[in-house]
């Protein structure tokens, strides 16, 4: 399986970006209106989805081939890097990690097979 670094490694920073924008925005929401702070799982889940999901697609239109290994590899990398910059070296919750990952992997996945389809 050939997975291109120069794609895979753009999708990632598309998705780092997306990602950062859409929690300063969630921030935003949640500090100027009256949401409820409950809601910060399922909107966190949500926010991981589509950027991981937009790095994916941006992944597979650059590499213009295999965009199903192209967005598993951005979602996987996405997973990592986050884990990394939020591990404060403690032990690891194996079931929301599992979860976050299996996240990771199935939108980085759908963005791939999303990027062929739209050629």
């Amino acid at each position: 399986m050939e997975i291109l670094l120069r794609a895979v490694l753009i999708g990632l920073l598309y998705a780092m970006l997306a990602g950062l924008g859409m929690a300063t925005l969630l921030g935003l929401l949640l500090y100027f209106t009256p949401l409820s702070e409950g809601l910060l799982p399922l909107l966190a889940s949500i926010i991981v989805a589509l950027a991981v999901f937009l790095g994916g697609l941006q992944a597979a239109r650059i590499a213009t081939a295999r965009g199903l290994v192209q967005g598993l590899t951005v979602g996987l990398l996405f997973f990592a890097v986050t884990l990394a910059m939020g591990w404060s070296g403690g032990p690891l919750a194996l079931g929301a990690t599992g979860q976050k990952m299996g996240l990771c992997l199935l939108a980085g996945a759908m963005g791939g097979v999303a990027g062929m389809t739209g050629r």
